[in-house]
């Protein structure tokens, strides 16, 4: 058996302590551009990736909260097996955690098992269903002998499940859950509300504040939020449902801010809106996500606006 396999991973194996070594400085904070190279090429090497999702598995078993997390690697009966080693650095890792509130970039690189960058990308999950990631999101996959989980993180997603009548397969985004039940469908989150649009079949949806479930079909959708339960929202027709992956960004009655947010998660630069834009109309355009500069220079002139291109890929949108 390989010295890195996880069912032998141990305290003072030199690889599995690089990989909660690379955790903490994953969730310090201070990623220079010279150390996430270094832990790319460490990752790199034979048996280290299988190594740090070994660590990254027991991280995220520790809970998500960095409280809980320390609280449960520094108790003498946590994890009785492991040796005070590791507890020493999970505990490390687990007050490292606490700097993630200013580091959301490092809190999902933990968490996340596929993330996307400024292009969408395709997943093959592990019973063969598909998932489609929008730019800038990702979902953490959580399969069982039992059901199939899916959380999404950040961002949105197509998904397109096969068929297994002994295992649920259901996204969990927020406070609460869309179900699958013979479909293809989106799931996407806002800043304080997630929308889902139904593209192939069915799908049902809940959060805590209904405590029931809504069912959609074909063209439908809905949304809920954190203080809010789930509320139907206008049907749309089914072709118009996850366009981006086929590189087209809808966007219907959408202000202009919240627009040049849209386009901007397509560019490989940061995106910024100078001046208040709250008052110009709302926009209704086709734009394509896969040539994002001239989807972003189409926007503005459609707004009146202009763009200031700056280096490093930054863009200044402005009156």
């Amino acid at each position: 058996m390989s010295p890195h396999s996880p069912s032998s991973a141990r305290a003072d194996d030199p690889v599995a302590e690089q990989a909660r070594d690379w955790i903490v400085f994953l969730a310090s904070g201070e990623h220079s551009d010279a150390r996430m190279q270094a832990f790319e090429q460490w990752l790199a090497q034979p048996g280290h990736r299988r190594a740090f999702e070994h660590e990254r598995r027991l991280w995220r078993s520790l809970g998500a909260s960095p409280v809980a997390a320390a609280t449960a690697a520094t108790l003498p009966a946590a994890r009785g097996r492991v040796r005070s080693r590791r507890r020493l650095h999970w505990a490390a890792a687990a007050a490292a955690l606490a700097l993630l509130v200013t580091a959301p970039d490092a809190w999902l690189r933990l968490q996340a098992d596929h993330r996307s960058n400024h292009q969408v990308q395709a997943v093959q999950l592990p019973d063969g269903s598909r998932a489609v990631l929008d730019a800038d999101s990702a979902i953490a996959v959580h399969f069982d002998a039992h059901a199939r989980r899916i959380e999404l993180l950040q961002g949105r997603a197509w998904f397109e499940v096969t068929p297994d009548a002994q295992r649920l397969f259901s996204v969990a985004a927020g406070n609460g859950v869309v179900e699958d039940i013979s479909t293809a469908f989106t799931v996407a989150r806002h800043d304080s509300t997630v929308e889902t649009e139904v593209g192939q079949g069915r799908v049902r949806v809940a959060n805590p504040i209904d405590g029931g479930w809504t069912y959609l079909q074909v063209g439908q959708r809905a949304m809920y939020g954190a203080h809010s339960g789930v509320t139907r929202l206008a049907d749309v027709a089914a072709d118009r449902v996850g366009a981006w992956r086929q590189g087209e960004l809808l966007l219907d009655d959408a202000t202009v801010a919240d627009a040049v947010q849209e386009v901007g998660r397509y560019r490989r630069g940061p995106t910024f809106v100078r001046g208040d834009l709250s008052r110009l109309p709302a926009v209704s355009a086709a734009l394509r996500i896969d040539q994002p500069e001239q989807a972003l220079d189409t926007l503005a002139a459609t707004a009146g606006l202009q763009v200031t291109r700056l280096p490093l890929g930054v863009a200044i949108v402005h009156r």
